[in-house]
């Protein structure tokens, strides 16, 4: 069996060179393969966080330059993200509205749209490693006054308190960190086998965590498996495989501590049954073609149908027109996703079985 720091190094090496000083460059020279190696990268990027602002929209403006002046902050960058909050709060679309425009017009428009607008808003900035030019960092988020950012290293190191009776080492099995959201697998024990060979192999049962500090979505913790003969995983296919789910309201961290603790009594025990059901899926013979039942898993997701010719080809690769095949190659055609789109995905295909 191929341990998973070994893969993790593979699939890294195979990527094209970061620029040396880039983030990417600094993240690759610390890719976590432990959950404290990635509590300390998550500590060293909110390092570069600006005090979130609270101000008036109408005191917002957009310079020709295409950055965001915040009256006593400076001047700031667009991710994607934000700027396609921004276009929300003004009630356009971006690429759109302003497809034909001058990048004055834009400005123009963007002002006019702000100086009308009530309320207030609270923005998120953070520096940079590489300051472009006439900014004074990046705007990351465009939230509501009220909300209140989880940060990612807190969140890190209660899972850490919570898992480390279960396991010393928390191993990460895989890490994501994009402008929306950061999600990461904490491996829990060691890869065990359900089933003989040429059933479903190695499966390394885990805890999954997604957050987001820019407004996309709430803290979540769930369940989570990895089959390594593929090396792809999912959500554990049980009814309750959801462990947490915060808005980012407030973090009361010995709170959320005690329920994690609560809602993870008897993990291996859970992590084996998701297994097992991943086992007897593999008795349950689909009742359409392929296509027919990956669009009716699709749609009861509420997912786009237009992921539907990936999941489509991924099964070819490994046809098996059972429950199994099925979820095995939604979660083959997510790994070619964003870390978003998969997590929906996985989640979808998790459902499908536990159903």
């Amino acid at each position: 069996m191929e341990h998973v720091s070994t893969v993790l190094s593979r699939t890294m090496a195979a990527l094209p060179p970061p620029v040396e000083g880039s983030v990417l460059a600094d993240r690759i020279r610390a890719f976590p393969t432990t959950l404290g190696d990635l509590t300390r990268l998550f500590a060293a990027e909110e390092s570069l966080e600006n005090p979130d602002t609270v101000t008036a929209i109408s005191s917002l403006r957009m310079t020709p330059a295409g950055t965001l002046e915040v009256p006593g902050e400076g001047r700031f960058s667009f991710t994607d993200w934000s700027r396609r909050q921004c276009a929300t709060l003004v009630g356009l679309r971006w690429d759109r509205w302003f497809e034909n425009c001058s990048a004055e017009d834009r400005a123009d428009e963007l002002n006019r749209r702000f100086t009308r607008a009530q309320g207030t808003i609270r923005l998120r900035t953070a520096r940079s490693r590489q300051v472009e030019p006439g900014t004074d960092g990046v705007l990351r988020a465009m939230v509501s006054p009220g909300y209140s950012a989880i940060a990612d290293s807190e969140v890190a190191g209660l899972v850490e308190t919570v898992l480390s009776p279960f396991d010393s080492e928390l191993k990460i099995i895989r890490s994501d960190m994009t402008e929306r959201s950061t999600s990461y697998v904490v491996a829990v024990g060691k890869p065990y086998r359900i089933g003989g060979p040429g059933e479903v192999g190695d499966v390394w049962g885990g805890l999954l965590i997604r957050n987001s500090g820019v407004g996309f979505a709430s803290l979540m913790m769930t369940l989570h498996l990895t089959r390594l003969l593929c090396r792809n995983g999912m959500v554990a296919p049980l009814i309750d495989a959801v462990v947490l789910r915060r808005r980012h309201r407030g973090f009361d961290a010995g709170k959320l501590r005690g329920v994690l603790a609560e809602r993870l009594r008897g993990l291996p025990g859970r992590l084996r049954e998701g297994a097992d059901l991943l086992l007897r899926s593999r008795e349950r013979r689909i009742d359409a073609t392929p296509e027919v039942v990956i669009r009716r898993v699709l749609d009861q997701a509420n997912l786009p149908q237009r992921l539907t010719p990936a999941i489509v080809e991924a099964y070819a690769e490994e046809p098996d027109p059972t429950a199994f095949g099925i979820s095995q190659a939604m979660t083959l055609a997510a790994q070619r996703l964003t870390p978003e789109d998969r997590l929906d995905l996985e989640r979808a295909a998790s459902q499908y079985l536990a159903n």
